[in-house]
């Protein structure tokens, strides 16, 4: 009997712990996005680029691995 209950126990737990990690998911990235999406749409613009702007993307920070293997 205590077995049983251990076991059905560990059920409960995994069922609880995906709803709530899926619940948390959800609100985590869902609901963050749509307010960001309704009331910040500067940061969703991705590679825009204004034509009265000086900004310019970064280069030269490309990983080199045996630089990497050098250092360590």
């Amino acid at each position: 009997m205590k077995n049983k209950i251990k076991i059905f126990v560990k059920i409960i737990q995994k069922i609880i712990i995906t709803i709530s990690l899926f619940v948390i998911y959800f609100i985590g990235l869902g609901i963050t996005k749509i307010f960001i999406m309704i009331f910040n749409r500067k940061q969703l613009r991705e590679g825009f680029e204004e034509k009265d702007s000086f900004w310019q993307e970064a280069r030269g920070y490309e990983a080199d691995i045996n630089k990497s293997f050098r250092q360590s």
